[in-house]
């Protein structure tokens, strides 16, 4: 709005001057127009009267001349007359009020006296004083009409949209740039306006494509994270299941023997039974611990690690067999779903069946009331994640992979919690329901296959785990040294 203001002054002074100058000049112009009009009318009207008197002077003689020129010197006459002897003709004498010329009359050759012409100038102060007037008005008329106009040209084509421009320039200093500004005009301002807007949008693209690589590089450090507290535990869990592996079989074998001996009162034997079904859980945890740490990588991925394509539907058939008890006793009913073609990755199908029985028991135990839980079968294209290692090559930016999904109606992943479920030993679960191993297996033995596990999950709605499986087998070279590093 102030360069609007200032547009407007300017334009305002401008036109005073401009109209004030021509006033100024214009006045000049006529004075000087008069003034030569003036002088004309006295030298032809001068010359009139000397040839006159120069012919009655010439003729009738001197008396006759005088005569004449008295009768022409009328007092109310303009301009006056005035007759001055002598053969020398006095200097001008016009001022600014009054208008003086002389012009000498010639008889024989000889000047025998001076015409003087005198003629007031008051209608020029007169005309100065009209044009004065008239100039201030018209100027005054022109001032506020062309006031007015400025004014709102210049607040609707120049103060309004820089008005615009300086608030979108100070959104996107804000940080928001997703409005654009929007000036219907083809000038300079709307082709400003169509700059910031392109400005905008690159900057918006710029920024979600930054947005995008930070947490993709975060979810990758995240990933990588995990993997290594994986490993780490593994290595730990292979140590521990190796030394109670050994004291646990004498300890369960001394059991069993005591009892079955008959010998022993019925207290102690049914003490020693409880003593080997606890050890037996022991046993049963002592082999998750195995299973997790086997799955560490123990069994290099790619064309080395002896996988055909297995049949799905028979893995999942048996697994869903198997769990049919668990979940009767929930009054749950799983449903196999397949989607189309039922794929046939590579993989080993005694870890897959293990994958999806440990998903199952999951989405079993987190259905509190009765429903079902669907297991899901088919193919996607997908973009798999940054450190997965090794990465399927060959193929396009979004390979098709297998699909096997368990999806349950219970009471979902709280938020907080859910970056955590495939840490090993952690668990929601009530005492004695599981160990915190299964996600952590699972996870390990899907990353061992070149595959992926993505959760989705909502509170008191269900959760979804689906796994996902390269239909061909990464291209990776693996040294002996690194197989026997793996495998010791």
């Amino acid at each position: 709005m102030k360069l609007a203001r200032k547009l407007i002054l300017s334009t305002i002074v401008g036109l005073v001057v401009v109209l004030s100058t021509n006033a100024y000049y214009r006045v000049q112009r006529e004075l000087a127009a008069f003034d030569r009009e003036m002088r004309q009318n006295h030298e032809v009207l001068a010359r009139v009267l000397e040839r006159s008197a120069s012919d009655l002077w010439s003729t009738q003689g001197r008396e006759a001349a005088l005569i004449f020129l008295r009768t022409v010197q009328a007092p109310d006459q303009v301009p006056h007359i005035r007759w001055l002897e002598g053969s020398s003709v006095p200097p001008p004498m016009s001022t600014s009020s009054m208008m003086v010329s002389h012009f000498p009359v010639h008889v024989g050759g000889q000047v025998v006296g001076t015409l003087e012409l005198s003629q007031p100038r008051d209608f020029a102060a007169t005309y100065v004083r009209t044009t004065i007037v008239r100039s201030i008005v018209l100027t005054l008329v022109a001032v506020l009409t062309v006031g007015a106009l400025a004014t709102i040209l210049g607040l609707e084509f120049v103060g309004r949209p820089i008005n615009k421009l300086v608030a979108q320039v100070a959104r996107i200093g804000d940080g928001a740039i997703e409005t654009p500004i929007t000036l219907k005009q083809h000038d300079e301002l709307g082709e400003m306006a169509a700059a910031i807007n392109a400005m905008c949008a690159r900057l918006e693209e710029t920024r979600q494509a930054l947005a995008a690589s930070t947490e993709e590089h975060l979810r990758a450090q995240d990933q990588l994270r995990h993997a290594d507290r994986l490993a780490t535990v593994g290595k730990l869990a292979s140590g521990v299941a190796h030394e109670l592996g050994t004291p646990l079989g004498v300890a369960l074998m001394r059991a069993n023997l005591l009892a079955t001996n008959a010998a022993l009162p019925r207290e102690a034997r049914e003490g020693a039974r409880i003593i080997g079904e606890q050890i037996d859980r022991i046993t049963h945890i002592v082999r998750q611990l195995l299973d997790f740490a086997r799955g560490r990588g123990t069994t290099p991925p790619g064309p080395h690690a002896r996988r055909s394509p297995v049949d799905l539907i028979a893995i999942v058939e048996r697994a869903v067999t198997m769990l049919q008890p668990l979940a009767m006793k929930r009054r749950l009913v799983i449903e196999i779903v397949p989607d189309g073609v039922v794929p046939k990755p590579p993989a080993n199908p005694e870890q897959i069946e293990q994958v999806l029985v440990n998903l199952l028991v999951n989405a079993i135990h987190a259905s509190e009331r009765q429903g079902k839980v669907t297991v899901g079968l088919g193919t996607a294209g997908a973009k798999p994640p940054a450190d997965l290692t090794p990465p399927v090559g060959g193929l396009s930016d979004e390979p098709r992979y297998a699909v096997l999904s368990v999806k349950d109606e219970g009471i979902g992943i709280a938020p907080d919690i859910l970056p955590r479920i495939f840490e090993p030993f952690f668990t929601t679960k009530h005492v004695g329901e599981g160990t915190g191993l299964g996600l952590s297996v699972a996870y390990g033995i899907v990353r061992e296959h070149s595959g992926w596990i993505e959760v989705a999950s909502e509170r008191n709605k269900g959760s979804c785990f689906r796994v996902f499986l390269p239909m061909e087998l990464p291209e990776v070279q693996w040294s002996s040294s690194t197989t026997l590093e793996k495998i010791g």
